[in-house]
């Protein structure tokens, strides 16, 4: 959260308002669980604050109610058309655009999770095969995945002609102070606000970077990909942990299920 507020120019925890605080948890794109879990420790947490004198409100009137449903383990989908509405509708000619452009291109289109692509490296890029090899940061296992023509091109053309010049390692740079990222929930802000900006229907839907890694993965089983390669891509330690990601596609297990012989 702290890395939120600074990146949006917070200066003083008084300054802080509930809207401030509601904006947050929108930005990010975590399970229905934990987003509970972090409502509940924001509640104490400005309980203590407000019995401090420094801050405007407590935790209990920021939440009064917090729901859980340990149950909610449904993902958001989202299908290739859509998903090309929105690459297409990003807004090149902002000043981020470029940048902004390449990083949702690299989610959509190779499964990485954000921190991930928000943090890649120059030195994890393999231009010849076109593919980007790294440990990945929140497992530590590695992955290798190629990425498309498309993404080359914004690559290319971002660090070339609008990647500020900074020695930085990493790709992905704060256009004002030259400098990585300091959370990857700035990328789920910028692929949230691009949804929105493409007129798709996000209503019961989140609309994140998660939601573009899960959507990967759904619509690999719809084309009929192998279950291991798919477990490959996403970098996952085993084929059940990849199950989850494709538990929305009902229509899709449905078939697949008649395909499956009984022992």
């Amino acid at each position: 959260m702290f890395n939120y507020l600074e990146e949006n120019n917070f200066n003083n925890l008084c300054e802080i308002e509930k809207n401030d605080i509601y904006d947050f948890i929108n930005s990010i794109d975590y399970a229905s669980q934990t987003v509970s879990k972090l409502k509940f420790v924001l509640r104490e947490f400005f309980n203590i604050m407000s019995l401090k004198h420094l801050s405007n409100f407590d935790g209990d009137s920021l939440f009064p109610i917090i729901f859980t449903n340990k149950r909610n383990r449904i993902m958001s989908y989202y299908s290739p058309d859509e998903i090309k509405i929105l690459i297409d509708n990003i807004n090149t000619d902002f000043k981020c655009g470029i940048r902004d452009k390449c990083m949702i291109v690299l989610l959509a289109q190779t499964g990485l999770r954000a921190s991930d692509v928000v943090w890649l490296r120059f030195d994890e890029i393999n231009w010849d095969k076109q593919v980007i090899s790294k440990r990945q940061i929140k497992t530590n296992q590695p992955v290798i995945v190629p990425f498309t023509n498309q993404a080359r091109y914004l690559l290319i053309d971002y660090i070339k002609n609008h990647r500020k010049s900074s020695d930085n390692k990493f790709i992905f740079i704060n256009s004002t102070t030259l400098q990585p990222f300091k959370s990857a929930s700035v990328l789920t802000g910028i692929c949230r606000k691009n949804f929105i900006k493409a007129e798709i229907n996000i209503i019961n839907r989140k609309a994140g970077c998660h939601s573009l890694r899960h959507s990967l993965a759904t619509n690999l089983i719809k084309e009929n990909t192998p279950m291991p390669v798919i477990t490959g891509i996403l970098g996952h330690k085993s084929v059940e942990t990849t199950e989850r990601y494709i538990s929305i596609d009902i229509e899709g297990l449905r078939q697949v299920s008649l395909e499956v012989p009984y022992a």
